[in-house]
């Protein structure tokens, strides 16, 4: 199996002057027939109707940007995470009015959105995650994304794309 993860080596100098980070060497690799890498970008909306049916906790209105710079900024520290794992997209989610750096990777085959946190001081603390899964309509406007949790068990939250309303 081919590796898309490619680990550059930490770079020491100056312990005492300064510090620096160690970033991983994240690979984007996208593919036009990956249904959620080529159609996430956009601005999505809960859909209450479908969100009362399924249980999912919906998080308001989401945002993702593509920016494949982003995957230059990952910290060395989530290697073994990201081992292996092909990236099909990069750049900015915004939700709640805050601005994450995310990933879409495949994972345990699914779909999954990592996204990363500032904790304390770093601003790439803490990542957390999500599936996603999208369905694709006739028309761009009426395309269906689906939100769940991090694990299989948890219900999905509905949203269709903000030009939809």
């Amino acid at each position: 199996m081919k590796s898309h993860y490619v680990v550059r080596p930490a770079v020491l100098a100056g312990v005492l002057v300064c510090s620096w980070v160690a970033l991983a060497a994240v690979n984007v690799e996208p593919d036009k027939d990956n249904v959620v890498g080529s159609k996430l970008e956009g601005t999505w909306e809960p859909y209450a109707a479908l969100n009362k049916r399924l249980g999912g906790n919906d998080m308001g209105t989401i945002t993702f940007k593509i920016n494949d710079g982003v995957a230059r900024t990952i910290p060395v520290k989530y290697d073994t995470f990201l081992n292996g794992k092909r990236i099909y997209l990069a750049g900015v989610m915004t939700m709640k009015n805050q601005q994450y750096p995310f990933l879409l990777i495949e994972h345990k085959g699914n779909p999954h959105v990592v996204y990363f946190r500032q904790k304390g001081e770093d601003p790439m603390g803490d990542a957390e995650s999500f599936n996603v899964m999208l369905a694709v309509a006739k028309d761009t406007a009426n395309d269906l994304l689906l939100i769940g949790g991090d694990f299989n068990n948890q219900p999905f939250a509905a949203y269709d794309r903000a030009a939809a309303k």
